[in-house]
Parts: structure tokens; sequence; C-alpha cells
């Protein structure tokens, strides 16, 4: 059996060289509508301090602001829809899984869509057929909607058995009406949580600091009115 589960910190940090974590300002950064501030940082636009390298966002839209594509996390194919500051959070969907050349932390609160092929007996009930024929392993494909995503795989084995399966989460939906629908699942994209990242963020701009980190310490740092770094707060 093939399972796919998409999860935020399945993402490799792409390396990069230490560089001083003063200079260029981290201010809050705007792409495709989000709001992007420590723990994450805008490649190509802020210094990598900004932010830690995990959450590097990139963002294609121009320097006006005139498109308005989700930007990408860390170079991978999810496409940011939200970040939620506050619970540490984000809304974000596999863009492969929406193109229409290919077939189309991860948290509880997600639905799932479990795409299933190459099945040797009847496919699992209430299942669509889906069109794949751009998809290059082939063969039929169906879909149906499980209502609770499960980390481990589909809870069910009658759902799976003789069939290659993967499994997609989805935010929850009242119901799946057609074949067609899938995609518009997929683009509102799942919810992913991240752990703790090093630092107080919030303490460090209430004492008038900037965000930074420094990657080849691995550590937080507070930039603070005249050019001091301190590890925490400017009040230190």
């Amino acid at each position: 059996m093939l399972l796919v589960v998409v999860a935020l910190f399945t993402l490799l940090a792409t390396a990069t060289r230490a560089q001083p974590v003063v200079g260029e300002s981290c201010a809050p950064a705007a792409c495709g509508g989000l709001t992007i501030k420590y723990p994450f940082w805008l490649r190509g636009r802020q210094p990598a301090y900004c932010g830690h390298p995990t959450f590097a966002v990139t963002c294609d839209d121009d320097a006006t602001g005139a498109t308005a594509t989700p930007p990408s996390l860390n170079g991978s194919y999810l496409r940011v829809l939200a970040i939620h500051y506050g619970n540490s959070s984000v809304v974000a969907f596999h863009a492969n899984l929406v193109d229409s050349s290919a077939c189309a932390a991860t948290r509880r609160a997600n639905s799932e869509l479990l795409f299933s092929a190459n099945c040797s007996r009847t496919p699992p009930t209430g299942s669509l057929p889906v069109n794949c024929t751009g998809f290059r392993g082939g063969g039929e494909w169906f879909m149906s909607l499980n209502r609770m995503y499960d980390p481990g795989g589909p809870k069910r084995a009658v759902d799976t058995v003789g069939c290659l399966y993967s499994v997609v989460p989805v935010l929850p939906w009242s119901e799946l009406r057609s074949a067609g629908d899938y995609a518009g699942f997929v683009r509102r994209g799942f919810l992913h949580e991240w752990a703790a990242v090093p630092g107080d963020c919030a303490a460090c701009n209430g004492s008038g600091g900037e965000c930074r980190y420094d990657a080849g310490a691995m550590a937080f740092g507070c930039f603070c009115p005249g050019g001091r770094l301190q590890p925490a707060t400017c009040g230190e």
C-alpha cells in the first residue's frame, strides 16, 4: 500500500550560510494578502536571519502586489492560504493536487480525501471516479471523503483492501457532491500546527526589539535600538 501524508515538519530546512543577525530591518512583510513575520521570513526580500530556516516563504507576487498567488513554504509544493500566529497554525494546500495536468504536523481537526487505485475488488463504498489520466501511475482512480483525518491512515481496512491508496487531509466540509468537488476541497487547504520555535518574539517586540534567528548558533536573538543583540528582550 502507498500512503502519502503531507505534514509541515517533514519539510527539510534549506541549508544556508550563517550570516550576521544585525543590519537590515525584519519588519513584517506582505505577500499574497498575508503578513509575514517571525518565525516566517520572506525569501529573496528579507535576510535569512528574519526567521527560522524551516519557515522560509517564497512570494510569487511582483513588487506591487499585482498578483495574489498563495506563497510557497520553504520551496515545497505547499501553498500557504493563512497564517494564524496566535495559535501557531497554518492553512495550506498541495499545489500538485489541484494542477489540471495531474491527479489530484497536520492535526485531527482536518477531514481526509482517500484516493484509491488499481483495486482488485469493488472500490470503497460511496467513492467517486476521478480523472487521473495525467498521473504517471495510471490506472483507474476513485476518491471518497472520510470525516476525520487519521495520521495513521484509514481506520477501516475495508476502505483500502486490494487497492493502492493515498490520503490527503482537507478542512472539514459538509458533503462531497461530485467528483469535480475534490479540487475545491484541496484548494481550501488543511490545517498544520507548528511546535514551539526558539525565543518569545512577542516579548522581544514588546520591549522595542525585532526578532532574529541565528542559523549558525541555532539561537534566537532580540535586536534592540542602538544595535544591541540580546538573547531574549531589550530590557536585559
